[in-house]
């Protein structure tokens, strides 16, 4: 799926080009019919006719290198076009119109038109609709004068044919313009969206496994403190939490990857009282009951704040309190680790990417707290420090 616009974009560029090719080759096929349809000629007509005929082969090569030369423009590929090229072209240009004019043959006219068609057709890829527009009508205007030595209705074909020209290779050259800014599109999102599931898959493994590691750490800690103690038994019982800990970190990767890694608010709040019990701090936990539709993302904002504490902090006593007011649930997880070193400052959810106070887990759970509507805050209140998020609750519910 992700080659096929990719594919259709070099497919369609290869039609519109040769299309334009055979488009500014009509000058031969015209300059055919009208011998087809002339009468016997005579020996001058004939050496004429046959000059003709060179000029408008040679011109319609000179038609195709500078439509090629305007593609590669319109790629970003092109080079200068050589001033030989151009001279030459002009000056061939200038010699088919001089012979169909001396041939006394009236279908010939027809073939200078085609001539002049394609010379113009050729630069089409690298003008707007504007230029192309102005372009025709500069043809036409030049064309008046043939009305005191041309039939109206020949003019009037002849012209027909070099608007018809002009705009058919104008409206290729703008589908595959269309069709190229479809294809930017197209890669521009498979971009964000690889970006964003790269993001999706940092932000959870910080998650996730900053929690893990923490409760590893705290219980290897725990285990070799029994050990220190004589208390094998606690220690060993310790030691296998830590290889449960370990199975199921590998079980949550795997769900990381595949996207359908979820938390619960009972769970969190469960693993957050057990782990800060094996660190010897008094976890509370008072409030009201969080709602469903709210207890997803609290969830994360437990694990995240409960992994503060344990790493950064030498806190005894964590709270965390639930509130329901004003039409949204707030959670205010405190502990009393802050030393009375630290400066007190604050960092809100619209500040914390850019506050060297703000790690990733940090900016990760402002991140998921924003996405739904709500804010985060961390400040200190004396020796606490708090973490609060709000999120809103819905219409219904609220």
């Amino acid at each position: 799926m992700g080659e096929w616009p990719v594919v259709s974009a070099r497919r369609f560029e290869s039609y519109v080009r040769w299309s334009t090719y055979a488009v500014v080759s009509t000058p031969i096929s015209t300059l055919l019919g009208g011998l087809a349809s002339a009468q016997p000629l005579t020996t001058e007509n004939v050496a004429v006719v046959s000059a003709v005929a060179v000029a408008t082969l040679a011109l319609v090569c000179c038609d195709i290198a500078v439509s090629r030369w305007s593609f590669n423009t319109l790629e970003g590929r092109g080079k200068r076009l050589p001033i030989a090229l151009l001279v030459t072209w002009l000056l061939l240009l200038a010699a088919v119109l001089a012979g169909t004019v001396v041939l006394p043959i009236p279908a010939m006219r027809v073939a200078a038109a085609a001539a002049i068609a394609s010379a113009a057709a050729s630069i089409v890829p690298i003008l707007n609709a504007r230029r192309t527009l102005l372009l025709n009508v500069a043809i036409l205007l030049l064309a008046m004068p043939l009305v005191a030595v041309l039939q109206i209705a020949l003019l009037v074909v002849c012209m027909t044919l070099v608007s018809a020209v002009l705009w058919i290779c104008w409206s290729s050259v703008w589908m595959l313009s269309v069709l190229r800014e479809l294809q930017d599109a197209h890669e521009d999102r498979a971009a964000l969206s690889l970006a964003e599931e790269r993001l999706r898959i940092s932000r959870d493994l910080h998650d996730v496994f900053g929690r893990t590691l923490t409760a590893i750490a705290v219980k290897s800690e725990l285990a070799s403190e029994l050990i220190r103690r004589g208390r094998d038994d606690r220690a060993a019982a310790e030691l296998r939490e830590v290889r449960r800990l370990a199975d199921e970190a590998g079980t949550e990767v795997r769900r990381v990857v595949r996207g359908d890694l979820q938390t619960t608010w009972e769970g969190e709040v469960s693993g957050a009282r057990a782990l800060l019990g094996s660190a010897g701090i008094t976890c509370t936990v008072t409030g009201e009951a969080v709602p469903t539709p709210c207890a997803e993302a609290l969830a994360w904002v437990v694990r995240e704040g409960i992994t503060n504490v344990l790493r950064h902090s030498s806190a005894t006593q964590v709270t965390l309190t639930t509130t329901i007011d004003a039409g949204e649930v707030l959670l205010t997880i405190a502990n009393d680790g802050v030393s009375d070193s630290r400066p007190a400052q604050s960092t809100t959810d619209d500040s914390a990417p850019s506050a060297p106070n703000a790690g990733t887990g940090l900016r990760a759970m402002f991140g998921r707290i924003r996405a739904i509507g709500g804010r985060a805050e961390t400040r200190r209140d004396g020796n606490w420090f708090l973490l609060e998020a709000a999120v809103p609750l819905p219409k219904e519910r609220e």
